[in-house]
């Protein structure tokens, strides 16, 4: 009895800290609270991309600082909280000596941004799992703007990695180039790819060669718009669509009329106006570039709310499909976002993206068509001995394990497709094995994030192992829950590099999935 009370108080107070997040989503003005985590390697390079500009910016500017200043443990980590990283500590001392000595200092810092070009650079090669990515010799200039180098890269990364080559670069003329470039790709917000890196760099790389007012400071408009009041910088811009997919999705799990939810109806009305053009979303929309898991997660959220297939959505997914049967992140595209057309290539392979676009596409038609069993096919091939599957957009490898195990427990089985089903049934009991082995001694599977996935991955299996199992992973998610609703920060979703983050609306969000779940597991002891 105890238990019930306590998963019942934490769903009001989680639920109510989602609703107030995307409340203010939807109005168009999130508080921190409700934000992507702030960077400390943004923060040094939005505070020295505003240095570089000069005049008007210097309030921004030092609010970054001082917010640096307060995150030293005897160095600068990947994200709030995290041990020193020497990479990021580098940069970040740097900018400290070169923004509190005066003019001189000023000028010897810009003179010194080639130092530190290489250290973002390297986000271009071999960032995430299944990213390639340009070799050292090809990231220079006028190399890497070949359209055989630059199509290594999704278009979103490009800009940085020109920009960052720019700034190490003595030729004069691919120095020209690398300028028209970022110019020709400024977006209309004044943004780099709506990335904070790449509009800071792209900043640092037109001052270092020249002028340019009209560009550096429309993006400099840009980044003070986007700076927190804390002082401090995300790497990126919010992840929106990402965020009311999932809350459209699981608050529909809990209702059969949307009215019951003060904001749902205004959040699908939200979610169908944020769709460009080709049926794609970005994550932040209007002007983000398409990514297919952005896609299949507002795809899930309506369907889960309007039970109406979204054809345009779906059949871009079915389009975008790769011959191995896998989906990937980030599809080349034609025109300005939202009027924009999706195509091949589309980079990033990755189990985690093909299971939402599985997830999206079965919840679209029900039916198992051979597209659906081609991605099936590829997903089991991914299972490693352990069991576990990997992931490319969060560490470790419980994200996609977790996932991977609810999405087999969908799937009817028929004679037609006996060896893709006896795979299943495989990957399903090594799966099993994985997690339950991975499970901590204090009943959860690491941060929060993972523990409410592997929750929800592991309950429709419950009578397969005991049920202190899913007892103690509930108990220990109640245990990270705050006062506000919110949960402990999972730092484990991949920016580049390693550069973590944390979107505490979704983190809630999982949780919120997972104690719905283990209440309908048991439902005979919550609903009397």
């Amino acid at each position: 009895m105890e238990l019930k009370n306590e998963v019942q108080k934490s769903l009001d107070l989680a639920r109510f800290y989602v609703s107030e997040g995307v409340q203010q989503i939807l109005q168009g003005k999130v508080d921190e609270l409700h934000s992507v985590s702030p960077s400390q390697g943004a923060t040094a390079l939005a505070s020295l991309a505003l240095l570089a500009i000069g005049r008007g910016y210097e309030n921004a500017q030092q609010r970054g600082i001082k917010w640096l200043k307060q995150q030293d443990q005897g160095g600068w980590g990947k994200f709030p909280g995290d041990k020193p990283d020497e990479e990021i500590t580098q940069i970040v001392s740097m900018v400290l000596q070169g923004s509190e000595g005066g003019w001189k200092a000023k000028i010897k810092l810009l003179s010194q941004t080639k130092r530190f070009s290489h250290v973002i650079l390297s986000l271009g090669q071999r960032v995430i799992p299944g990213l390639e990515g340009p070799s050292p010799e090809e990231i220079l200039l006028p190399t890497i703007l070949e359209d055989r180098i630059l199509t290594k890269l999704p278009i979103y990364g490009r800009s940085v990695v020109v920009a960052a080559s720019i700034l190490g670069s003595n030729s004069q003329e691919g120095v020209h180039q690398g300028i028209q470039y970022l110019i020709k790709t400024q977006m209309q917000d004044g943004s780099w790819a709506e990335d904070i890196i790449a509009t800071s760099m792209s900043i640092l790389a037109m001052i270092s060669k020249g002028i340019h007012t009209e560009q550096t400071h429309r993006a400099g408009r840009w980044l003070v718009q986007k700076q927190y009041p804390s002082g401090g910088w995300p790497a990126f811009d919010q992840l929106n669509v990402w965020s009311i997919g999932w809350a459209v999705s699981i608050f529909g799990e809990i209702t059969q009329n949307p009215s019951d939810i003060p904001w749902l109806d205004e959040a699908i009305d939200w979610l169908k106006r944020a769709q460009n053009l080709d049926g794609s979303y970005g994550s932040t929309p209007p002007y983000t570039h398409p990514d297919l898991d952005d896609t299949a997660v507002a795809l899930i959220g309506l369907h889960q709310v309007c039970g109406e297939r979204n054809q345009l959505g779906a059949d871009l997914l079915k389009k975008l499909q790769n011959a191995d049967g896998s989906w990937s992140t980030f599809p080349s595209f034609q025109g300005i976002p939202p009027n924009i057309s999706s195509e091949f290539p589309v980079y990033i392979p990755s189990v985690d993206v093909s299971i939402h676009v599985l997830e999206a596409l079965w919840r679209a038609s029900r039916s198992q068509e051979e597209i659906i069993w081609h991605g099936l096919n590829w997903i089991l091939a991914q299972q490693d001995e352990q069991g576990a599957f990997p992931a490319s957009w969060f560490e470790g490898s419980v994200y996609s394990t977790a996932q991977a195990l609810e999405l087999f427990s969908k799937w009817k089985f028929s004679w037609e497709r006996w060896n893709t089903a006896r795979h299943i049934l495989g990957a399903r009991k090594k799966g099993l094995e994985f997690l339950i082995e991975a499970q901590d001694s204090n009943g959860g599977w690491g941060s929060v994030v993972e523990t409410s996935l592997a929750i929800v991955g592991l309950w429709r299996y419950s009578k397969n192992f005991p049920k202190k199992i899913i007892d103690n992973g509930v108990k220990n998610l109640l245990t990270a829950q705050s006062n506000n609703g919110s949960f402990e920060p999972s730092h484990r979703g991949i920016y580049a590099k390693g550069w973590n983050y944390e979107e505490p609306i979704t983190t809630t969000l999982t949780a919120i999935r997972a104690l719905q779940r283990y209440q309908r597991l048991y439902k005979n002891l919550f609903f009397r």
